[in-house]
C-alpha cells in the first residue's frame, strides 16, 4: 500500500512541476533580488550622464508609484527635445508622455507620474528623442525605479 502512495505522490509532483512556468519562477526570484538591492534614481548631485553629455536626474532618489515627481534634463545648447516618454522595463505598463518645458537654452524640466505595480520595485525607462541644430536626431534612454 505504501508503494502506491509513493507512486501517486511522485506522479502528482511530476504533473505539478510540469504545469508550472519556469520563467515565472525565475522572474519572481529575480524580482525579489531586485527589490532587495535598493536601487536608487539619479539625482542632481549624481545625475545619469550618457556618452554625449546628456544629463538626467529626478527630484528624489526614491520615488513611489502614483506620486508626482520632477525630471530635469540638461543638454548642450544646440540640442532640443522633440519628445519623451516613460515605459515599463520589466512589465508592459503602456507609454506615458513626458512633456518637458525649457528653463534655459540647456535645461528642461517635466512633471511625471507612473502607476503602481504589483512588484515592490518596478523599473521604468525614460526615452527622450532629441534633435541637434544640424537636424541629427538621437534617442536617449535612462533608468527610473519606482517603489510601492
Amino acid at each position: 500500500m505504501t508503494k502506491f502512495w509513493f507512486f501517486y505522490a511522485l506522479v502528482a509532483v511530476s504533473v505539478l512541476s510540469a504545469c508550472s512556468d519556469p520563467s515565472t519562477i525565475i522572474h519572481e526570484s529575480s524580482e525579489k533580488s531586485e527589490s532587495s538591492s535598493h536601487l536608487t534614481n539619479c539625482i542632481e548631485a549624481k545625475p545619469c550622464i550618457d556618452a554625449e553629455g546628456v544629463r538626467v536626474w529626478y527630484s528624489q532618489a526614491v520615488l513611489e508609484g502614483e506620486q508626482e515627481f520632477e525630471v530635469t534634463l540638461e543638454v548642450e545648447p544646440h540640442i532640443h527635445v522633440n519628445s519623451a516618454m516613460l515605459s515599463g522595463e520589466n512589465m508592459n505598463m503602456g507609454y506615458i508622455p513626458v512633456l518637458f518645458t525649457p528653463l534655459s537654452a540647456t535645461r528642461y524640466r517635466a512633471k511625471a507620474m507612473v502607476g503602481l505595480c504589483s512588484n515592490e520595485l518596478m523599473q521604468w525607462r525614460l526615452t527622450i528623442e532629441l534633435e541637434s541644430s544640424n537636424d541629427n536626431s538621437m534617442s536617449k534612454v535612462f533608468p527610473l525605479y519606482i517603489t510601492q
